[in-house]
């Protein structure tokens, strides 16, 4: 799969269903092998080791929605090249265990394979992910 909007709208609709919190849905995007890392001190956060394969991603993909809320989300830009893709997108994230919320822009860079998201490397500000899930004083 290497046309640019069929890579567009896989996109599109993934990220809908993970704003919705729809963990099936989501995961009917991602190819048997995938791989998800959100980029950043892997050695220090354990949220930040790469997950491969289904179960793993699914696992962490599950973690994530149940601890951070979207709204306001935006898609701001999307670049296709081949297989591969690069998704900047911004949305307020709540920690819903601590009710904090930022305004995050994030840049994913994704690759597919027989029309699936094979892998994303996810950038966003770590920095303000550590705000908002520390623990209250």
């Amino acid at each position: 799969m290497t046309e640019h909007s069929s890579i567009k709208s896989v996109i599109e609709k993934a990220y809908e269903a993970r704003v919705k919190g729809d963990l099936d849905a989501l995961m009917s995007y991602f190819h048997p092998d995938c791989r998800f890392q959100l980029m950043g001190a892997a050695d220090r956060e354990a949220i930040c080791r790469p997950q491969e394969g289904c179960v793993a991603v699914r696992g962490q993909m599950a973690d994530l929605i149940g601890a951070f809320t979207f709204a306001n989300f935006e898609t701001l830009d999307v670049v296709v090249e081949g297989d591969r893709a690069a998704y900047h997108w911004r949305a307020d994230v709540t920690f819903v265990p601590t009710g904090r919320t930022e305004t995050f822009q994030t840049l994913d860079l994704l690759a597919f394979e027989n029309g699936k998201v094979r892998s994303i490397a996810q950038f966003t500000d770590t920095a303000s992910l550590a705000r908002i899930t520390a623990a209250a004083h």
